[in-house]
């Protein structure tokens, strides 16, 4: 490489969930010049503060990757739409900033697939340092960080929630991020003083002169010198350009961006390298493989009283609405109107909770974002920890290509059993006291679906995504792991993947939490620090369970 060519001390490609804090922590390290690399535009819109401006997000084109999937074999062969963040903050600037850290136990299962210092006790330090919670302080909660996390109080429909689960026998939680996820909670969310917590806004709003931010660019492959990784390509209008990396190059281009560059800059399965003739750096089977994603759908019920969200949908509430928002940070739009969740299990014996069930205070009109038009509202339920396995495989070599994405949804039979099991559980809530005064005739999918079979064939119709793809740069210290538990690509030399590909296996949450934490602990990994030292603080696990294990 031509010693002309711009260097710099680190490159971090991708600014979402982890890539902004990556960045962000490397350059508090003011002798050091990092590059930060983003292949959409920077996030000037008031969409990307706008909490409850979620659904118009992640609809914008401009903003989004827009992925779909091939066909999916056991969904009918349907395609799954994957809208993903294409801009400064990446999914965390469009997503449902639902902020759940997941089960203790899941981090468990992590260290024991081989994930060496990821156990729960050593990634709490990091949950609390990357946040401020905002409702009240406990051993639990980060009060320092920069990523704002709230609850609401909730609303006549949300307190019937939680009031039915407490008539349906479940527990209840005052934290589900703190000592006992298990049972109906008030739902956190990466909100404060009435706007979106991002991690462009809160880790880039202001970066120190020795952080360069290149919007508009989009990496085309890693360069190597032999086995050692030492620039990027990219693209940035109708140019080509190339950077040197002096010391590593982070990719943090997320669950489907990231295999696919490392499979373009030579580093995946040889055999599908070889198809587009793309020269084979390291042979690695795993990259792309171990899809996952939280299977998910709803049942939705008319609401006898008008206490939804449709009845801000008129012209003048919606002007209202926006009107509050710009002059106070306050009303309908400064919240996510998620504001209640719950954690159970669809069978006993199981030991933590595998089923999430939350309540969404409108109706969303199946296959599009749009509202059903009329006081309705969904308990939308997904399974947390589901067998099926996908993968992500390369388009075509060059960086225009779309990738393969499928992820063999409900290819599992115990995934199919656990959604069938949590679309009983839901419609059992409706019928509990609490929600049943406000719960009119179920609209979807309606009294037609009753016995196992048509249930089956429903939630093979319309399942979706949870629009949680990750594994696919898995973490572990096996011959087949991606990367190792320092985030380094197994094979090669100044290298790392920092994002949702590395999970081992799906937390029982929504990632953006997780992923901001892998970007966080992520960090002290790349700059040598010393880790945060355990935590080890108690967590609640069913009695019931523990007993029968003696």
């Amino acid at each position: 490489m031509s010693k002309s060519i711009p260097t710099f001390d680190f490159v971090v490609v991708g600014s979402g969930s982890a890539g902004a804090i990556v960045a962000a922590r490397l350059a508090e390290d003011r002798s050091v010049r990092v590059l930060l690399l983003e292949a959409g535009p920077k996030d000037k819109s008031l969409l990307f503060r706008i909490p409850a401006a979620m659904r118009h997000a992640y609809n914008a084109p401009k903003y989004n990757w827009s992925f779909e999937t091939e066909p999916e074999p056991y969904l009918n062969d349907r395609r799954l739409a994957q809208p993903r963040g294409r801009v400064l903050g990446g999914s965390s600037s469009i997503n449902g900033q639902l902020y759940l850290r997941g089960h203790p136990l899941d981090y468990e299962g992590w260290a024991q697939a081989g994930a060496r210092g990821w156990s729960y006790s050593e990634v709490l330090p990091y949950f609390k340092r990357l946040e401020t919670r905002i409702d009240g302080r406990s051993e639990y909660r980060g009060t320092q960080g920069p990523v704002g996390v709230t609850t609401v109080r909730p609303d006549p429909l949300a307190k019937a929630f939680l009031e039915a689960g407490r008539q349906a026998g479940y527990r209840s939680t005052d934290d589900v991020n703190g000592f006992q996820q298990d049972g109906f909670g008030l739902f956190p969310k990466n909100v404060a003083r009435g706007q979106r917590s991002s991690t462009a806004q809160c880790y880039l709003r202001t970066p120190p002169k020795n952080l360069h931010i290149q919007a508009n660019s989009t990496v085309s492959r890693i360069l190597f010198e032999g086995k050692r990784a030492c620039g990027v390509q990219f693209r940035r209008g109708s140019e080509t350009r190339t950077v040197r990396a002096g010391r590593e190059i982070v990719i943090s281009a997320g669950a489907f961006n990231s295999p696919v560059l490392l499979m373009r800059s030579g580093i995946g399965p040889a055999w599908h390298l070889r198809d587009f003739g793309i020269e084979v750096i390291r042979d690695a089977p795993d990259v792309g493989e171990n899809l996952m994603d939280h299977p998910l759908t709803a049942v939705q019920a008319m609401c006898r009283e008008p206490v939804t969200l449709f009845r801000h949908l008129d012209p003048f509430s919606r002007a209202q609405g926006i009107a509050e928002w710009l002059i106070a940070r306050k009303g309908v739009l400064a919240n996510n109107h998620f504001d209640t969740v719950a954690f159970i299990r669809t069978k006993a014996g199981v030991r933590i909770p595998n089923l999430q069930i939350a309540l969404f205070a409108i109706a969303v009109a199946e296959g599009s974002a749009d509202f059903v038009r009329q006081h309705a509202f969904q308990l939308q339920f997904s399974i947390q920890r589901p067998l099926s396995r996908g993968y992500v495989r390369l388009g075509g070599g060059h960086v225009e290509a779309v990738p393969r994405i499928r992820f063999n949804m409900l290819g599992h039979p115990r995934d199919i059993g656990e959604l069938k099991a949590g679309f009983v559980l839901s419609r059992e809530l409706l019928r509990q006291p609490a929600l049943s005064r406000y719960a009119g005739t179920e609209l979807f999918p309606g009294d037609d679906v009753a016995s196992d079979d048509e249930l089956e064939s429903w939630l093979r119709a319309t399942c979706h995504s949870s629009y949680h793809p990750c594994g696919t740069c898995r973490m572990g210290e096996d011959d087949l792991a991606v990367v190792d538990s320092e985030c380094r690509v197994r094979g090669v030399e100044r290298l790392r993947v920092v994002d949702a590909s590395i999970m081992p296996q799906i937390p029982s949450a929504n990632l953006n939490c997780p992923t901001m934490m892998i970007g966080e602990k992520a960090s002290d990994h790349i700059t040598g620090m010393d880790p945060l030292p355990p935590l080890d603080l108690a967590y609640f696990t069913d009695p019931n369970w523990e007993q029968s294990q003696r």
